[in-house]
């Protein structure tokens, strides 16, 4: 549910791509007579207009629609984005995998930023191969097994293939803990290039497993790691090449990067933006994709699923796109409920906002509030209350104003 704190949600089908009625305006970033009531569903609150929230400083008009990325580099990022719809999460390969694990999440707009879990010898054996972006979604469980699954994308088949080799055999060279990888068979995948190797961490014995699978012009990566052997590892590799390959399919690369758009429905036009975005903000995404940047992606993709949830925009707020108001409400109500846990506190609701809610999380200790606005369900955070009172109020205007 909720948005990851430290790190890290896709595309809407209808979206206002109008600017909003007064305010100061955003800098681009570098919904007859009612029958008797016989549901338990109540019905959607009235919109609070403009004039009774305060957003402080915050830009409450819509930035001017975006094109598109305009370079290489920039299309290179915004393709490595939208890409994340079209990664399986580790969760959906053993559903005990929902806990954060490294960064979680990784937009690899550039070969080097392989090397935040490459290691940078096969982060370069990528870079020489006309590399061109990717995506992948990191996990652990309780028991500490891990899964890494991604996708990277190449020129073309050639060079997905040699670069396959290539970072195969840059992982073999490793030599990790004294420990020298050795060449390992994935079941039903003879095209994976895979090599295992055994670690002792705090005591305990971990095997870990590489595998590299081209695929037409795509690499589909995956690391995994067991406290139980190399067999539980191997199988987590094996099912996640099989469920990536489908799940890749209907994704369709961009012919021209520099031509792929930046905001394809209008959502990001709509959301309030960082000043120092990380690659995977002031972005959009899928339904889908917005899974990877969850708290809990298991139970997320429950809310998502039956509330019709089809986009995510995160910028300096989260915004995630409802099939209808009612649906919104049980979106933000569902956030609340998952942080008010044990060591929260609970802090003031927006101001003019009475379906907002607001949290003093302890870990880090920063301030969490969640509102429904429309079609919309909001997400803000931040160290003190009144800025992020302030946030959701200019968002919600953003979302919600008619010009």
């Amino acid at each position: 549910m909720r948005g990851l704190v430290n790190c890290g949600a896709t595309v809407a089908v209808v979206v206002l791509v109008a600017g909003c009625g007064g305010g100061t305006v955003q800098q681009g970033p570098s919904t007859s007579a009612a029958k008797p009531a016989t549901s338990t569903t109540p019905p959607p609150p009235p919109i609070v207009a403009p004039a009774q929230l305060k957003p402080g400083a915050y830009p409450t008009k819509a930035h001017e629609p975006y094109g598109t990325a305009g370079t290489s580099e920039i299309g290179a990022k915004v393709e490595a984005q939208q890409l994340a719809g079209y990664v399986v999460g580790p969760w959906a390969v053993d559903g005990a995998l929902t806990q954060p694990y490294l960064a979680t999440y990784f937009v690899i707009d550039t070969p080097s930023a392989l090397a935040q879990f490459g290691p940078q010898s096969i982060a370069a054996a990528a870079g020489r191969h006309n590399f061109v972006d990717g995506f992948a979604s990191a996990r652990e469980s309780a028991a500490k097994s891990v899964l890494i699954n991604g996708v990277l994308r190449f020129a073309g088949p050639a060079d997905a293939s040699a670069a396959a080799d290539e970072m195969n055999a840059a992982a073999l060279q490793l030599v990790i803990g004294g420990a020298v990888p050795k060449t390992v068979a994935v079941p039903d995948h003879p095209d994976a290039l895979a090599s295992t190797y055994n670690v002792d961490s705090r005591g305990a014995k971990l095997t870990t497993v590489r595998s590299f699978t081209a695929s037409g012009p795509y690499v589909l990566i995956q690391l995994a790691q067991s406290p139980a052997g190399p067999d539980p590892a191997i199988a987590l590799v094996a099912k996640s090449i099989g469920a990536q390959a489908g799940a890749l399919e209907p994704f369709q690369p961009a012919a021209d990067l520099a031509s792929a758009p930046v905001d394809p429905t209008g959502l990001l036009a709509l959301t309030l933006l960082t000043d120092s975005p990380r690659n995977s903000q002031n972005a959009v995404y899928s339904g889908t994709g917005a899974l990877h940047f969850q708290s809990n992606p298991v139970s997320s993709a429950k809310v998502f699923e039956d509330n019709g949830v089809t986009g995510f925009a995160r910028g300096k707020t989260s915004v995630y796109q409802a099939k209808d108001p009612s649906s919104a409400v049980h979106v933000a109500n569902a956030f609340g409920k998952e942080v008010s846990v044990d060591g929260t506190e609970t802090a003031d609701p927006v101001p003019a906002l009475p379906l907002s809610r607001c949290i003093l999380l302890a870990n880090p200790k920063q301030f969490y509030c969640v509102a429904p606005a429309g079609n919309y369900a909001i997400e803000a955070r931040g160290p003190e209350l009144k800025d992020v009172h302030e946030q959701v109020a200019a968002q919600y205007i953003l979302l919600t104003a008619r010009p």
